[in-house]
């Protein structure tokens, strides 16, 4: 049994592997205050009765602050040091980024997650609280891992709702729903037009502008909290994996550990939807 923990700005997600399938998910709010105590009795609660079989974990962080209480945590409840995911890690796939260091735990957890799945090349785009594109192209040469390249960072819808009611003096919090009109008959109407229908073109452009600079139309990846969502209006998806992040470090940890995943077939679940997507 492997405990997987993939720390982001707002959310800590958690996964449970017994048998390399995924049996149990959680979610906590990822607050900087708590101590490794804290964490401790949170973790306690939910592992619950599986404490005992827990044979390792794997933390990966873009809160290096989070990251030493969180990891003490698991230390001190479980009797094992968890696996800390860092630039140096093997994950199945090379890091092509220009500057490797600059590049999130998150975005190459799902490149390696993409890449347990289906295989490259592939798009993944993450809507967390920032919203990430990002490619995994195809070894240069045959017995070579896939290369992460790189892609594109945009602010959440969220974060950008937020930034609209700090950065103004009138305009107001609103629900994220999309809008009956385009034209927004309200103010709310206009502001929820701007964030739903701006949104959906800015990563259709992402989308087809990485096609063209691929050279194809490869398949994309949906994952994050608000992927299930957007599906029916971003029709080039292929496939909507919510827990990609949580597979990819969970195929890290066995990759080095001498104890992968059992293989998938590449591209058994995705929706494909032809030369246009």
């Amino acid at each position: 049994m492997i405990l997987v923990a993939d720390i982001g700005n707002t959310h800590i997600h958690l996964g449970l592997f017994i048998r390399g399938s995924l049996r149990e998910t959680w979610t906590l709010s990822s607050v900087p205050a708590r101590t490794p105590d804290e964490y401790r009795i949170l973790l306690r609660g939910l592992v619950g009765e599986n404490i005992s079989y827990l044979k390792g974990a794997i933390v990966s962080s873009v809160v290096p602050r989070l990251e030493w209480p969180f990891s003490r945590a698991i230390e001190k409840e479980f009797e094992l040091i968890p696996m800390i995911l860092t630039k140096s890690t093997n994950m199945g796939i090379l890091n092509g980024y220009e500057h490797p260091d600059e590049v999130g735990m998150d975005r190459l957890a799902n490149a390696a997650g993409a890449n347990y799945m289906y295989g490259p090349p592939a798009l993944v785009l993450d809507f967390g609280t920032a919203i990430t594109l990002d490619y995994l192209a195809e070894p240069l040469h045959a017995g070579h891992p896939p290369i992460y390249i790189g892609g594109a960072i945009l602010p959440g819808i969220e974060m950008a709702a937020e930034a609209l009611v700090r950065g103004t003096a009138q305009l107001p919090r609103v629900p994220l729903a999309e809008p009956p009109h385009v034209l927004g008959r309200t103010t709310v109407q206009s502001i929820q037009s701007g964030l739903t229908h701006g949104y959906l073109g800015a990563i259709q452009t992402l989308v087809e502008r990485a096609w063209e600079e691929i050279g194809q139309s490869c398949r994309v990846i949906a994952t994050g909290g608000d992927a299930l969502n957007l599906k029916e209006h971003l029709p080039f998806l292929h496939a909507v994996e919510p827990e990609l992040t949580l597979y990819g470090l969970r195929q890290i940890y066995g990759i080095n550990n001498d104890c992968p995943l059992p293989s998938r077939e590449n591209g058994s679940t995705y929706r494909d939807f032809g030369a246009g997507g």
